[in-house]
């Protein structure tokens, strides 16, 4: 056998080696590792959006968490680590000093939990509705916690002399009892800091006084020093108020004459002469009409509003409307 047949039989042979082999290698072994390199690829996307979520979430979760922090440092109400119960009792006096005619604050008992500590004080007194609804509200929105409970009420109308007027004035006066809980040293966490270098003063107790760090909150969000209403003035009252002033009392008095737009009345032998706005005891004047010989007043008589209205005798409206008037004698044509 010449040489180049030899060479030819030993290429054909390595070829079919190397050809069996890339064929083995593409159709038995590539496709399973193909397959795994392709999972391997999909878990790591996999967890690599997982990363992505998680670090989302971690961001959402440290902005909740911050905004929750912000609020509870900037909170309006705190719990003070220490308070003695003379400072709740001088904090009553300093809202108490005027419109009271009798005030007292006692001692109840110190109350003990595991999360935090109150003092309850007993408090009773008599005073003007202005007076008490000015402490009660001083209470409720100071940055210290109170709370007020068993509130009872029991009002009255006083008259007494007005050095302003010389005549008579109606007060409002209201005896009460409630219950005064003072809260302090809270769990951890819940109360102030005993740091008080630097704090900001309460709506009522200063920082010194009370021993504690306020958090600083903006004006705008406390309340407003006073309320806009006073809801224990009652709306309708037992006792209607006198009539200091000596004006006319529409209930009493007698409609005589209509005059233009103005009415004559008798009240206690006495002529009073009244238009439309003009004021009467209870009210004012609302119409005077002289062709139906009416007058009409409307009266606010304690809370209950009333109308009162005033006519002329038919007979007097009659004379009043013919005056001094003359026939005239017919003519005969």
């Amino acid at each position: 056998m010449s040489n180049l047949i030899q060479n030819l039989v030993i290429l054909s042979v390595c070829w079919l080696f190397a050809a069996g082999g890339g064929i083995y290698a593409t159709y038995f072994m590539q496709p399973d590792e193909l397959e795994r390199l392709e999972k391997a690829e999909q878990v790591a996307r996999m967890k690599q959006a997982e990363l992505a979520s998680l670090m989302a979430e971690m961001g959402d979760s440290e902005g909740v968490a911050n905004s929750v922090v912000t609020r509870w440092n900037a909170r309006y109400k705190v719990v003070p680590r220490t308070l003695g119960s003379e400072e709740v009792i001088r904090f009553m006096n300093d809202h108490s000093e005027y419109g009271f005619e009798v005030f007292n604050v006692s001692f109840d008992e110190l109350a003990e939990t595991d999360d935090f500590n109150r003092y309850v004080f007993e408090v009773d007194g008599r005073g003007d509705f202005d007076a008490l609804y000015e402490l009660v509200w001083s209470i409720e929105n100071d940055r210290q916690l109170f709370r007020i409970e068993e509130l009872e009420l029991d009002h009255s109308e006083v008259i007494s002399d007005d050095p302003l007027t010389g005549g008579k004035r109606m007060d409002l006066m209201v005896s009460f009892t409630f219950e005064l809980h003072a809260y302090f040293g809270g769990a951890v966490g819940l109360s102030a800091s005993d740091s008080a270098e630097g704090a900001p003063q309460s709506l009522n107790f200063s920082a010194t006084d009370m021993s504690t760090s306020l958090p600083n909150v903006p004006a705008h969000v406390l309340p407003a020093p006073r309320a806009a209403s006073d809801p224990f003035t009652p709306l309708i009252l037992e006792n209607i108020p006198p009539n200091t002033k000596g004006l006319l009392d529409m209930a009493e008095a007698t409609l005589v004459s209509i005059v233009g737009d103005r009415a004559v009345l008798i009240w206690e032998d006495e002529e009073f002469s009244v238009a439309i706005g003009d004021p009467v005891y209870l009210g004012q004047v609302i119409s005077v009409d002289p062709r139906e010989g009416k007058v009409i007043a409307s009266l606010n008589k304690g809370g209950i509003l009333e109308r009162i209205e005033l006519s002329m005798d038919l007979d007097q409206l009659y004379n009043q409307a013919r005056g001094n008037v003359q026939l005239s004698p017919a003519r005969n044509y």
